[in-house]
C-alpha cells in the first residue's frame, strides 16, 4: 500500500456528506470556528463538497462525536434501526469507493 494521501472526489457523494456534517454542527450548537482541532477553512471547504483527503473527514466527524461506517449496499436502512438517529449517507450505486481507493484494496487470496 502507498502512504499516497487519498482524496475523495465524487461530487455527489461529497455534498451529502458535507451536509450531514453541517447539519450535526448546527445541531451542537457550533460556529465553523468552533470546533475543536480543526480549522475554520477545512471545515468550510468540507461543507461546500469540496475534495478532501479521507483522513480530514474522518477527523471532523470524530470532532462532531460522529464515525464513518461502511454498510453493505441495501443493508443501510437496518444499519439505522441499529443506530437509532444516526443519518447514512448514500453513497450512489455507480460509484464504486473500491475503484477510487484502489490501491488500497487487498488482493491476496
Amino acid at each position: 500500500m502507498s502512504d499516497t494521501v487519498k482524496r475523495i472526489y465524487n461530487k455527489e457523494t461529497l455534498a451529502r456528506l458535507g451536509t450531514t456534517l453541517r447539519e450535526r454542527r448546527v445541531s451542537l450548537g457550533l460556529r465553523q470556528g468552533q470546533v475543536r482541532g480543526m480549522r475554520q477553512p477545512t471545515i468550510s471547504k468540507i461543507e461546500r463538497g469540496g475534495d478532501v483527503n479521507l483522513d480530514t473527514v474522518i477527523n471532523y466527524a470524530a470532532a462532531l462525536g460522529l464515525e464513518l461506517a461502511l454498510v453493505p449496499i441495501g443493508q443501510s436502512k437496518a444499519a439505522l434501526s441499529l443506530g437509532g438517529s444516526a443519518r447514512t449517507i448514500f453513497v450512489p450505486a455507480s460509484h464504486d469507493l473500491l475503484d477510487e481507493f484502489s490501491d488500497l484494496k487487498d488482493d491476496t487470496p
